[in-house]
């Protein structure tokens, strides 16, 4: 399915009431801005450079599972980019 369509899926009339709370943070996580894609990766960035240093599991842990909510992230916005569209400043309404 094209990423650029997921808006209206959720919101046309046929949609299914209860999608879950996984179905919408899955969309959500796939729909994010470059902006806060590059912002997670900053993050995540730092976050690795401070866990190699103290080397905590309890850093490690959330580091680890940040940094794939990133690679998720990355994942979607370079699916968007790759998706056909009418120009260049897509937006879902």
């Amino acid at each position: 399915m094209d990423l650029l369509t997921y808006k209206a899926v959720e919101t046309g009339p046929d949609t299914p009431k209860n999608q879950g709370f996984a179905h919408r943070a899955w969309i959500w996580l796939l729909t994010l801005s470059p902006t806060v894609v590059t912002l997670m990766i900053t993050l995540s960035v730092g976050m690795g450079m401070a866990a190699a240093q103290i080397s905590l599991l309890a850093v490690l842990i959330p580091m680890a599972i940040f940094w794939g909510l990133t690679v998720v992230a990355i994942i979607g916005v370079v699916a968007r980019w790759m998706t056909p569209g009418p120009g260049r400043h897509r937006a879902t309404a």
